[in-house]
């Protein structure tokens, strides 16, 4: 009795531990699924997102873009780029002669020298010594530039047609020319300036000169030293032949004492074939035996044949040169046709070029040498005051 309830027992608490094992079962079960509700409940009342945050940002030291220093270099490098090939571009489209020592380069002929411009230098005079109306002193000052050697001749201006005289002087060792034809390869470029400059620089050296205008179609001289034109070269140009007193009454003297005038007289269009003639010659040789030196003024030589004409007559011929005005071309094209003719060309003057733009001591040697001969001729402006 006592062995089958003791095995009924033992049943029993196998049968109960089934059963226990069964509930903690389905109560973890229970459990879990509770909790999945409650996470669930949560939720849904949450927004749905498929971003996740993985690591939180760190605000960086530097801007990722633009990179500064790179962005610098390289447009510091394109820039330099540029403007090298704006500056090439710019020299190859400027075919002008710009700069003292051009028109030796180009047409491989000596230069005689430089004139400043004189608008150029004497507005710098004016804005040194503090002129108010500074634009108006300038314009009264050079509104006659054909006589600035003799009317301003302490001037930087008048100085320097006397460098080129001297130029002149010196050139043929001891065998200098004795009556010069002064030409330029185009209009308006200042022939005419330099010749009535350089002829009043050789009568301040007591050289006896006369000037002779043989631009018989837009004659200037007359009008320049106030002379009468009713006759001129024109006039004993159509004289076949030639009397030996031809010159006589024609020959002016103008204010500058020991510089004389042959006036173009009337305008003629037949200048070309009246240049041809014989006449020419002779009064040239005759003016070099009256003076000691003939300058000739003519017109400009590419569009007109009276310079090359007057210029096989003469001793030698000088072409005129404008600062950024003359082309190269134009320069070698002029030296070409003199050089076909058999003309000897002494050399270029180079006409009109500022000062400002060479080095700055080049500059500063025209200003200050200009205003100590402003001041001297005309005075200081403190001292005034």
């Amino acid at each position: 009795a006592q062995i089958k309830l003791v095995s009924g027992d033992a049943g029993k608490a196998i049968q109960y531990n089934i059963l226990k094992r069964e509930v903690d079962t389905n109560r973890q079960i229970y459990d879990s699924m509770l909790q999945r509700v409650k996470e669930s409940s949560i939720a849904s009342a949450l927004r749905a997102s498929n971003i996740r945050v993985v690591d939180p940002a760190n605000p960086p030291r530097l801007p990722y873009k633009p990179v500064m220093s790179l962005n610098a270099a390289l447009g510091a490098l394109a820039g330099l780029i540029l403007g090298v090939v704006f500056v090439v571009m710019l020299d190859r489209a400027d075919r002008t002669l710009q700069q003292p020592g051009d028109s030796t380069y180009f047409l491989d002929v000596p230069e005689l020298g430089v004139i400043p411009s004189a608008t150029a230098v004497y507005r710098k005079a004016f804005y040194n010594i503090g002129k108010s109306d500074s634009v108006t002193s300038v314009n009264s000052v050079v509104d006659r530039v054909e006589l600035i050697t003799f009317q301003r001749k302490p001037s930087v201006v008048a100085e320097a047609f006397r460098t080129v005289l001297t130029s002149l002087l010196f050139t043929g060792n001891g065998n200098r020319p004795r009556a010069l034809v002064l030409t330029s390869a185009s209009p308006g470029e200042g022939k005419t300036t330099v010749v009535t400059n350089l002829a009043i620089a050789l009568a301040e050296i007591k050289q006896l000169t006369i000037v002779v205008d043989a631009d018989l179609r837009k004659p200037r001289i007359h009008d320049i030293f106030g002379l009468n034109n009713d006759r001129g070269l024109s006039d004993i140009l159509q004289l076949r032949p030639l009397p030996a007193d031809a010159l006589n009454g024609l020959i002016q003297e103008t204010q500058i004492p020991g510089l004389f005038a042959l006036t173009a007289g009337p305008p003629t269009s037949a200048a070309a074939n009246l240049l041809y003639g014989k006449n020419l010659e002779a009064i040239i040789a005759i003016l070099k035996k009256q003076f000691e030196m003939v300058i000739i003024d003519t017109p400009p030589m590419l569009q007109m044949p009276d310079a090359r004409v007057v210029a096989k007559a003469a001793d030698a011929v000088v072409l005129v040169a404008r600062a950024h005005k003359t082309t190269r071309d134009a320069a070698v094209a002029a030296r070409q046709r003199f050089a076909e003719d058999g003309t000897k060309l002494l050399g270029t003057i180079l006409n009109d070029w500022d000062p400002k733009s060479a080095p700055n001591g080049y500059y500063g040697y025209y200003s200050n040498y200009h205003y100590s001969a402003y001041t001297k001729s005309y005075g200081s402006p403190e001292a005034k005051q």
